[in-house]
């Protein structure tokens, strides 16, 4: 049986940024996600690539993710936004870093 991937979207949105504390799929954190059978690859965008946060971020995503039915590997492949995404980010979510809400 193959892994649902409206089901595997469901888990990443309960997934919350440290600092934001927002979804990482509601603040465009999630690049891609690759189902091969009970194997799921998340593609995950950081902000800068010396993010403190990133291992806190990964095991969050491996956690929920690998509650899906039928799941059995997760594995996070973390990039770097570009400097136009990780600009429309800040732009975006500044006020939310600085609120500390």
């Amino acid at each position: 049986m193959s892994v649902n991937q409206e089901a595997v979207q469901a888990a990443l949105a309960t997934v919350i940024d440290p600092e934001i504390r927002r979804p990482i799929t509601e603040i465009g954190m999630v690049k891609d996600v690759a189902i091969d059978g009970g194997k799921v690859t998340v593609g995950v965008y950081l902000t800068i690539s010396a993010c403190p946060m990133q291992d806190t971020i990964v095991n969050s995503v491996k956690a929920a993710v690998s509650k899906v039915r039928d799941v059995v590997e997760v594995e996070v492949e973390l990039d770097v936004m570009s400097p136009e995404q990780c600009n429309c980010f800040w732009q975006r979510w500044r006020w939310k870093i600085l609120s500390n809400n």
